[in-house]
């Protein structure tokens, strides 16, 4: 097998393994109770001037998301992904379902723009309504 061709493989096969195509999360279905109140709370929070810090002093655990994985558009100019850990009621632990947020700066204000749901810390994504 020529350079050429073996070179054209493995970067088809780098590129097949290590890019992800950002794909349109599908709307959640039916959520539980719990996962709903957290995400009416971290709503509310993240529409403070001090976000993280207001969401913080109502005991929830939000952080900047990333997106490194690309699984979410991209954040435009003056917006930010926010994190939220939804812990299950019967035990207080997070586990793997995570609320993101994605959050705009205004003048006055803060907007939120879209709302996800991750049951499986951050491999899928649902949109929440």
């Amino acid at each position: 097998m020529s350079h050429s061709i073996k070179f054209a493989l493995l970067a088809a096969l780098f590129v097949s393994t290590h890019v992800q195509a950002y794909q349109s999360p599908t709307h959640c279905s039916i959520l539980p109770n719990y996962i709903r109140d957290a995400s009416r709370d971290m709503a509310y929070c993240l529409t403070m001037p001090s976000p993280i810090a207001a969401c913080g002093n109502a005991q929830l655990d939000v952080q900047v998301f990333g997106n490194n994985e690309g699984r979410l558009p991209k954040s435009g100019n003056g917006q930010t992904y926010y994190e939220g850990k939804a812990r299950l009621p019967q035990n207080d632990q997070a586990g793997t379902y995570r609320l993101v947020f994605l959050v705009t700066d205004g003048k006055k204000k803060k907007a939120i723009e879209q709302r996800y749901y991750s049951a499986d810390h951050y491999a899928t994504f649902c949109t929440i309504q």
